[in-house]
């Protein structure tokens, strides 16, 4: 008969999880992740075994005695696995006080989540470092950081004159209308650091005859020291109009169907230096809530510009370096208003007359500019002064345009005036007295494409008067 009715296999159920506990060396490689929970398992099972041990004395004087020598035997393997239980579990204190010296103090404000389970801790040893491969060389060809924006445009042209006048952009001089292509450009710009960056403009133009060329109108190594420094490298477009630094070639970007004819670049006919090559300097002048700007330039134009007479002469102006400083105001009381002007001095030749003789080229312009609220108010006057080297003749010759525009909605109607009386004996003989009014609307379907329709009517001096229809899709990509 058992004592307390406990079968013999109550000395199994109590030894099993003992015996378990033997293998804790598999569990040596995480220690530092269970700590504490083994360390009470151990100590429970110790108990066991000794409720068991104090039983089993009990129990083996109610048995026989053939099993007396079995009990004898289990009792030493329990006070065996007793004595390696309880050097397990003084290991065991001792590797949780280095662990615990190892790791860093938690902070005091972060406090454990009642409801999440524990959360396992590693020691700095068998945490491993993340692996951060070697930065690769930098790689020139990479496009990254290039901006590339595409404009084009598609145009159709009718004069009521046939008489010669001035093909370009495609148009055929002569003609009583026809399509044309104009220009295609592309604007790449990349940033090569936090203050240095490169530009470039490129247009592919028609020519005579649906013949093109490439012509880089802009090609920059910009430097920004900071709001009051930036300085550009390389062909710019000169700074000696408003509309010359503010609009480039691509016609989506201006309102009408083409440029003023006193800012028009020089190689479509206009009167301007309007590219050169050398170095441009601009910036802010502390000036508070005045917004003062300044500009300076100095470089090299060559200037050759076609007659715009459709005589088919070409007139190279062998153009000296040159000095362009301006100076223009953003008052903060009206946002959208600019005020300025500027001072350009260079040499110029005739290449219709075979002479050294230089003549002294100064342009003085003066703006005032309104753009805000859908509203658009340019208002330009130019003083082109050439003086003939060696006490040779002077002519004054003077030049304006006006024009404002209202957006409503998708359209935005303008009008244009302009107006230039150049000397029929200087270099400008192809222009003499020009002026008249345009008038149209500008249509935006999208943000990327436009539809112009202008009326243009123009009075030359001792020629009949020019009216004529442009049609214009100009668009982006």
């Amino acid at each position: 008969m058992h004592l307390l009715g406990a079968p013999h296999t109550n000395v199994t159920r109590c030894s099993k999880p003992a015996l378990t506990i033997v293998n804790y060396e598999r569990y040596e490689a995480d220690s530092s992740a269970r700590g504490s929970v083994s360390t009470g398992r151990i100590k429970t099972r110790i108990h066991c075994a000794l409720f068991v041990l104090v039983l089993v004395p009990a129990s083996s004087r109610a048995q026989n005695d053939s099993s007396s020598s079995s009990d004898h035997e289990t009792i030493a393997q329990l006070i065996e696995q007793i004595k390696q239980l309880q050097q397990q579990d003084h290991d065991l204190q001792e590797r949780i006080k280095i662990l615990e010296a190892k790791q860093p103090q938690a902070s005091p404000v972060a406090q454990a989540d009642p409801t999440s389970p524990p959360v396992p801790q590693q020691s700095a040893e068998q945490t491993p470092l993340p692996d951060v491969p070697p930065a690769p060389p930098h790689d020139w060809r990479d496009p990254h950081g290039m901006q590339l924006l595409g404009f084009g445009e598609f145009n159709y042209k009718v004069l009521d004159q046939r008489q010669p006048e001035l093909g370009t952009e495609g148009f055929v001089p002569g003609s009583a209308g026809n399509f044309y292509t104009g220009d295609f450009d592309l604007f790449l710009s990349a940033q090569m650091s936090d203050k240095a960056s490169v530009l470039s403009e490129i247009a592919v133009g028609e020519l005579d005859h649906q013949t093109f060329n490439v012509d880089l109108e802009r090609f920059l190594l910009q430097y920004e020291f900071s709001d009051y420094l930036k300085m550009s490298f390389g062909r710019y477009q000169t700074g000696v109009s408003y509309y010359n630094t503010e609009f480039r070639s691509a016609k989506f970007l201006q309102t009408t169907a083409d440029r003023p004819l006193i800012a028009q670049f020089a190689d479509e006919g206009g009167l301007l230096p309007s590219q050169a090559v050398g170095v441009s300097i601009t910036g802010a002048v502390p000036s508070g809530k005045l917004g003062l700007n300044y500009l300076f330039e100095y470089g090299s134009s060559d200037t050759v510009r076609p007659a715009i007479n459709g005589s088919g002469q070409i007139d190279d102006e062998n153009n000296g370096n040159h000095v362009n400083v301006g100076f223009f105001v953003r008052p903060d009381v009206l946002p959208g208003l600019r005020i300025g002007g500027s001072f350009y001095h260079d040499k110029i030749g005739n290449s219709s007359v075979p002479s050294t003789v230089r003549i002294g080229q100064t342009i003085v312009n003066a703006h005032a500019v309104y753009v805000a609220h859908g509203v658009e108010f340019l208002n330009e006057g130019f003083l082109i002064r050439h003086s003939v080297d060696h006490g040779g003749a002077v002519f004054n010759m003077p030049a304006f345009y006006s024009q404002i525009s209202r957006r409503f909605a998708h359209i935005r109607p303008f009008f244009r005036y302009q107006y230039i009386n150049a000397n029929p004996n200087s270099i400008f003989e192809d222009v003499d007295l020009r002026y008249g009014p345009s008038f149209g609307a500008r249509y935006d379907f999208t943000d990327n494409i436009a539809f112009k329709a202008q009326l243009d009517h123009t009075v030359r001096k001792d020629q009949p008067d020019l009216n004529g229809l442009q049609l214009q899709i100009a668009f982006a990509f």
